[in-house]
Formats: C-alpha cells, structure tokens, sequence
C-alpha cells in the first residue's frame, strides 16, 4: 500500500473555515500554503493491555518543499498487523533546536493529528491532503487559577486519605499540596501537549516529586497510612483534573472560533467534533493577575497569579 499526501499551512483561519465548510473535499488553497519539512509520521494506535505481544505500525517521513509526502507499507507489515490495525496520522514542525552533551537535539511541536482508522480496510486516495492552522487564544481564555481550584475540588472526593487539598499554577507546572490522617503531601504536576490518537486529550500530567510526610515512625504510621495507597489516589485524582481540563479548552476554543469566524457557535462546535482535530502545539504560563498575602506579624506581600495557555493547531481533516 501506498499512501501519497499533501500537507497545508492554513494562512486564514476564518475564510478557510468558511471554504472547507462549503466544499471540504477541494477546499482550494487561496488561504493555505504548502508546508515543507514537516515531519509525518503513520503510527499504530497502541492497546491499553496489560499482556501480550501486539505489532505495531511506525513510519516517518517527510514534506518536500511542495508540501508532498508519501508511505509505503509493505503487504508483511499489513499481514503482521491483524491484531493490531488501527492506525492514526501525525505532524510535527520542527521549531528549533538545543545542544546537549555536543549532540544537537531538534525540538518539535505537534500540528496534526487524524481519527484512528484501520489500515487493512484503508483505501488512500490518490493525493491525501492535510491542512493545518495555528491558533493562539488569549491569555485570558486558557486555563484559570480558579478553574483549578474548581477541580480540585472535585478531586479531592477521589483522595479518601486527604482532607485538605489545594493546587496553584506556578511557571512550567501545577503545584499541589494537602494533609489529612496526620499525614501532608506534596507534590507538582508536570503538563505536557498530547499526542495520542484520542482526539479528546490535548494535555497529559504526570506526578513528580511526591513527597509524603507520615507523623511518627514510618514502620508504625505505615500500618494505618500507605505511601503507595495515596500515590494511587493522585494519579486517579490527577486524571479527572486532565479529563475537566480537557473539556474547559474545547468550549473556550470553539467560543474563540466562532466569534473569529462570525459563526454560529452550533456551526463551530460541528466542525470541530465532526470534521476538525485540535492538538496543542504548546503550553504557556502568564501571569494574568495577582493577589495580596496576609501574614501576622509580616508585611502583606503580592503573589503572582498564572494560568496555562495553549498554542493550538486546528487539523483537518478528522477522518482519511
């Protein structure tokens, strides 16, 4: 099998929205461009199993300067993948580079992302064509200290050993702290852009630096208090926050959308769940306010107060 694509640059969002509604099959390019070394990749979508062998997929190419890029899947892999055939299109732009022990390391952002499809029934057209178009919400519609707050709050049902919880958006990460059976915990959240064929996740946390402060000898509070138990909690607890999150950024996208465009927000929010994928390319964390601190016996000081704001790409089309 080969699968012979295109891949665009959006340049206008609004009128391109509009021309891809009117005729999605040939949009026509009077509002994108063709994106040149973008790095494609066709990857298998991985089973959540706790056992087992399953072959995958992993291909990775790259756009010429006409924007034109192709794969060619042999009929041995196709056979080996009936276990595992669902597959899903990448794109990363590549946005610059680091050096690290002498070796240069590329930095990428991800621009696109398709609906999983099964790769043994799939039919490519004769040329695939990608669009994608960079977005940018402000600051102010990203995620906000007190939408936070809100789901910590939710999350807190999930911690049965934790009575008091609190979280703040700090410079790179979300720090959370919280006590209760005479234990405290602290520990921050490591955000990152998502890249997984579940087009409902745009942003991944992970726990770093757990740390767990048991009163009195380990050995004797272990038997009532469990490091592993609340550990288990977090990550539970951790993964509403994302879910909530997640769902906040889609209707503050499609908001931001709709009033670009001067459509309907019904219209956008069809394009976007039925046609368009959106990926974060990257997360940022502006200070958008700040607040006056209180402490007897201390002056009163301000504290800054940030939010994460993503950097969006719109991808279409959802399904190949």
């Amino acid at each position: 099998m080969k699968i012979n694509g295109q891949i665009f640059e959006v340049t206008d969002l609004a009128k391109f929205a509009l021309a891809y509604l009117a005729n999605s099959s040939n949009p026509g390019t009077a509002h994108a461009k063709a994106a040149a070394n973008i790095r494609v990749h066709l990857a298998s979508v991985i089973p959540a199993m706790p056992f087992g062998f399953f072959p995958n997929l992993s291909l990775k190419t790259y756009s010429g300067s006409d924007g034109k890029f192709s794969f060619n899947v042999s009929a041995a892999q196709l056979k080996q993948l009936k276990a595992n055939k669902m597959v899903y299109l990448l794109a990363y732009r590549k946005t610059g580079s680091m050096q690290v022990m002498g070796q240069t390391i590329e930095i990428f952002e991800p621009i696109y992302r398709s609906e999983a499809f099964d790769i043994t029934k799939y039919k490519p057209p004769t040329l695939t064509k990608l669009y994608f178009a960079p977005y940018n919400v402000p600051d102010t519609a990203g995620i906000s200290q007190t939408m936070v707050d809100d789901q910590i709050k939710t999350a807190k049902k999930s911690f049965k050993d934790i009575e008091k919880l609190s979280a703040s958006i700090h410079n790179g990460h979300i720090s959370v702290s919280g006590s209760g059976r005479g234990a405290t915990i602290k520990f921050k959240i490591d955000l990152g852009v998502s890249t997984s064929s579940n087009l409902s996740n745009y942003i991944k946390g992970k726990v770093e630096d757990l740390d767990i402060d048991l009163p009195g000898p380990d050995f004797i509070v272990g038997i009532c208090v469990s490091k592993d138990d609340i550990a288990k909690d977090v990550d539970k607890g951790i993964a509403e926050i994302m879910k909530e999150a997640n769902k906040t950024v889609e209707t503050e996208l499609i908001n931001q959308v709709a009033a670009q465009t001067g459509q309907s927000k019904t219209i956008i929010s069809s394009l976007m769940k039925t046609m368009a994928t959106v990926t974060f390319r990257s997360l940022s964390y502006p200070v958008v306010g700040s607040k006056t601190v209180k402490v007897p016996g201390m002056p009163t000081f301000k504290i800054d107060i940030r939010a994460v704001v993503p950097r969006l790409s719109i991808g279409l089309p959802r399904k190949l």
